[in-house]
């Protein structure tokens, strides 16, 4: 098997896209949190605490869903 350009354009553009996705669910996980309330046991003085915990917050049941709804098709 030959590795031709358009292949390896195609395998950068997935590994990009992949990393995309990793983004927008970590982002919307971080969003939806914040938006229910989670972590409101440290108050706004100790910030740093305050985003350990809603960076290890799971919101929703599967990753799926942070997507879907990270890209607007719910």
């Amino acid at each position: 098997m030959k590795l031709t350009k358009e292949k390896i354009i195609i395998a950068v553009l997935l590994v990009i896209l992949i990393w995309f996705c990793t983004a927008i669910v970590r982002l919307e996980n971080y969003h939806y949190a914040v938006q229910v309330g989670f972590c409101q046991e440290y108050s706004n003085l100790d910030l740093v605490k305050k985003d350990e915990c809603l960076n290890k917050t799971e919101t929703r049941t599967n990753w799926t869903w942070h997507l879907l709804y990270g890209l607007k098709i719910f």
